[in-house]
């Protein structure tokens, strides 16, 4: 593959214009079919064959025209009254019936609004029209009272209220700006009359998007970073101008795909940060190899054919290993997530691709003014050893060079490996702890930002009528099938007297599972809210004590759905528990149960590669545990900072969302896996010419210096342009910090904080240290085993070996 890059490098070169128009026009292409043809994103988190999934089917099975839960697009406009004063005040009526008839003339895209009303007026009609019903179905009046009771929008202190409705879309996605702003600009008149309104719901989330600001800063911050290894602004923008380009193409791609499926609105935003960060390492790393070329001499054509045929096949591995962890999430068996796998994925090969070809050409077409004064130094060194050769003149002794900081490092790690790396593990496994208590959700009002409308809306229901009110539960209850003989039911059956007795069975199964789910300890209400029109099924609402973010709420849907094992089996109906929270929550927990998996997944596949490459069994083994123990230790600070609000660096606490965990994983492995390859690959590549010199008579104290001397030369060759790629990836996941929503800031800060202590603190640490303490251990491979193991040769050594003899090289390509 290396002499295949060579030739492709030079090509590429020296073609520089049609390169770079091809890669142009590419862009444009996709850009047009993907915004003609895309069909936007959704923000349905639902995964089928879970049993929420299940129990929406059979509700809208049964209640033809029901609307999907997790589809809806419901708003809750919520009033609060200051203190000491209520709603339903003259003035302040008066506000909110002009709230309310703003939003039914203004919002365009206005759905069902039976709710939609006063919530104090609203509270009354429901309150007697609820309770007649129930009574005229046979249920004694306190029954019926409490129902409506639960039910109610004006709250018992007089200080809340609720109105509600949904909009007319397909999605919530679909919302506009235009329904937004009409919404904002109708409780800006309560707002004005003295009152508290806030506003929320799935249908008025914020759009997720990213905002520039993030790219921006991250591009400046790389842009800094790259002008003080590089001395020049035009050199230092090219790894910039490839990142956008495969980034650009990446995102336009993802857009162009929801033509075909249904993607999450969260996938590009993940997709942008990865692509972002890998398209700037991968053109730095062929960077830096083709400066190193020329300092050597080579000229233009044949530096940026070996720095590609070289540093280049390590990019193919390591952009291969991000390629494989992304894809590999398809073993979770969420959809959702796999989209993002792909789409991240496709965003990394195409970086890939953009770093082989694109950068050449734009190389190429700047010639000679890309390391000008590294390539004429080479010249004149040369030149002047040529002189020397010439007039038969005692060539100077080099002047012997100082140490790299990179080199120092690993020479103060070398004096004492054991304490190094005893000190590594130790502070990486403390803040490992936090995990622990790890909580994850999904994004829902309460877990919004803490003075947006969305976080204070379900704060202020959740003060006026109770923490469940935010995080109601469904069941539904087929009774086709009930067992008119249940000895469950026998009781409720003979109340209603004589007549068919089937269906006094299914009137009773629905009391009983009233009953039943009511009597739960964490269960505020339980109450029928609505019958199918033959009477065979009924819907049940479950309202919790607690919210949607509680680990009690949690805890009590698991014991719901114990509970319908037990009413199934008692009575013979078919039952499902659906709404937002419990979709939620089965989304959550199929995410935990993939997470091992997938971390067994990704550490398989390190072992298996770092084998092939480096011919060892030691290296992929430090390597391993050390991926483990810097996602583990980002794990934990995310854990801290922003679910426990750590010294109040984030305002907003709250449960971390649901697929960071598995995405942190896929991402820091990839990362992980190049840093690995950069720096050992420099140690191999020491340690085998050192190995033949020895072999050819050279003398060593013993076979462990050798194995030292490989890794401190390694280490001081591979440091610099490691450490320079892990600062930018940092600055560019930090930059989405800045972000406004809290999921896309976690996101950022995690994988900057796993990319800090892999580089770092594996890489740049335990790494070194081990393969010193290991000595001679540190490059064995079983005959039999090396034999098996297919050769990655990411050196480029066979390469090297060819251009020196001739074979490649020439002027033209």
């Amino acid at each position: 593959m290396a002499k295949f890059l060579f030739r492709l490098a030079r090509w590429c070169y020296t073609h520089s214009k049609r390169v770079i128009a091809v890669w142009l026009l590419l862009l444009v292409g996709v850009g047009a079919a993907a915004l003609t043809f895309q069909k936007g994103f959704n923000d349905i988190f639902e995964i089928s064959d879970m049993p929420s999934t299940k129990a929406t089917e059979l509700l809208m099975e049964k209640f033809p025209g029901t609307e999907n839960p997790a589809a809806a697009a419901g708003v809750n406009v919520v009033f609060e009254a200051p203190e000491g004063q209520r709603l339903d005040q003259p003035e302040y009526m008066q506000a909110m019936d002009q709230t309310v008839e703003s939003i039914r003339d203004n919002v365009p895209d206005l759905g069902d609004d039976l709710q939609l009303n006063n919530p104090v007026t609203m509270n009354e009609q429901l309150r007697d029209q609820l309770t007649k019903q129930l009574t005229d179905q046979g249920l004694p009046a306190e029954t019926a009272e409490a129902d409506a009771e639960n039910l109610r929008t004006f709250s018992e202190d007089g200080r809340y209220g609720i109105a509600s409705f949904e909009y007319d879309v397909y999605l919530p996605a679909d919302v506009s700006d235009e329904d937004r702003q009409a919404v904002n600009d109708a409780i800006q008149i309560s707002r004005d009359a003295g009152l508290e309104v806030e506003v929320g719901g799935a249908g008025f989330g914020d759009p997720i998007a990213v905002e520039p600001i993030s790219e921006v800063v991250g591009l400046i911050v790389a842009l800094i970073i790259l002008f003080i290894m590089f001395r020049s602004l035009l050199t230092s923008s090219f790894p910039l101008i490839t990142a956008v380009v495969g980034v650009g193409l990446g995102a336009l791609m993802t857009v162009g795909a929801t033509a075909f499926m249904p993607l999450n609105s969260m996938t590009p935003t993940l997709g942008i940060m990865l692509g972002l960060a890998v398209g700037i390492d991968y053109a730095l790393f062929i960077m830096a190899r083709f400066r190193d070329e020329l300092r050597e001499g080579r000229d233009r054509l044949d530096a940026i054919g070996l720095a590609v045929g070289t540093a280049g096949s390590a990019v193919v591995f390591a952009g291969l290993t991000v390629i494989i962890a992304l894809v590999g999430m398809r073993l979770a068996n969420i959809p959702f997530l796999s989209y993002m796998g792909y789409a991240a994925a496709a965003t990394v090969l195409i970086s890939v691709l953009v770093a082989l070809t694109f950068l050449p050409a734009i190389l190429g077409l700047a010639g000679e003014r890309v390391f000008k004064s590294d390539a004429n130094s080479a010249l004149s060194h040369s030149a002047e050893q040529a002189e020397d050769a010439d007039t038969g003149a005692m060539a100077v002794p080099p002047q012997p060079q100082r140490d790299s900081w990179g080199t120092k490092w690993v020479k103060l790690v070398q004096r004492a490996p054991g304490i190094s790396f005893a000190i590594v593990v130790a502070i990486l496994v403390s803040l490992t702890l936090p995990v622990m208590d790890l909580q994850l959700s999904l994004p829902s009002d309460k877990t919004s930002v803490v003075d947006s409308t969305q976080r204070k809306s379900a704060e202020m229901t959740e003060e006026g009528f109770g923490p469940g009110r935010n995080a109601p539960i469904l069941v539904v209850v087929n009774a086709d099938d009930v067992q008119p003989d249940s000895p469950a039911l026998e009781t409720l059956v003979s109340a209603q007297g004589e007549g068919d007795r089937t269906q006094a069975a299914q009137r009773a199964s629905f009391l009983y599972t009233v009953e039943r789910m009511g009597a739960n300890v964490d269960v505020r209400h339980a109450q029928l809210v609505g019958q199918s029109e033959d009477g065979s099924a009924a819907q049940i609402l479950v309202t919790p004590e607690w919210g949607p973010t509680d680990e009690r709420t949690v805890q009590l849907i698991h014991a719901l759905r114990a509970q319908q094992a037990e009413i199934e089996s008692e009575t013979g109906v078919e039952m499902g528990i659906t709404g937002l929270t419990p979709i939620q929550q089965d989304v959550t927990d199929s995410l935990a149960k993939a997470m091992p998996i997938y971390l067994a997944l990704v550490v398989g596949l390190a072992l298996v590669l770092l084998m092939m490459v480096f011919r060892s069994l030691a290296v992929p083994l430090i390597a391993a545990s050390g991926f483990l123990l810097s996602v583990g230790a980002a794990f934990g600070v995310t854990v801290l900072v922003w679910q426990e609000g750590l010294w109040g660096l984030w305002d907003s606490p709250g449960p971390l969302i649901s697929f960071m965990p598995i995405f942190l994983i896929g991402v820091t492995f990839g990362l992980a896996m190049d840093y690995q390859v950069f720096i050992v690959s420099r140690m191999r590549e020491r340690f085998v010419q050192q190995r033949n010199r020895l072999r050819n008579g050279g003398e060593w104290n013993s076979k462990d210096s050798l194995v030292e001397d490989s890794v401190i030369g390694g280490f001081g060759l591979g440091a610099r342009v490691v450490t320079v790629a892990a600062l930018i990836m940092i600055g560019v996941f930090a930059s989405f910090v800045f972000q406004p929503l809290p999921f896309i800031q976690i996101f950022g800060f995690a994988l900057g904080a796993g990319v800090l202590f892999d580089a770092f603190f594996i890489r740049m640490t335990v790494v070194p240290a081990l393969m010193i303490l290991m000595g001679r251990f540190t490059w064995y491979m079983p005959k039999w085993l090396d034999k098996l193991l297919l050769t990655v040769d990411v050196e480029g050594a066979a390469l090297e070996k060819a251009f020196e003899s001739g074979e490649l090289g020439s002027k033209k390509p």
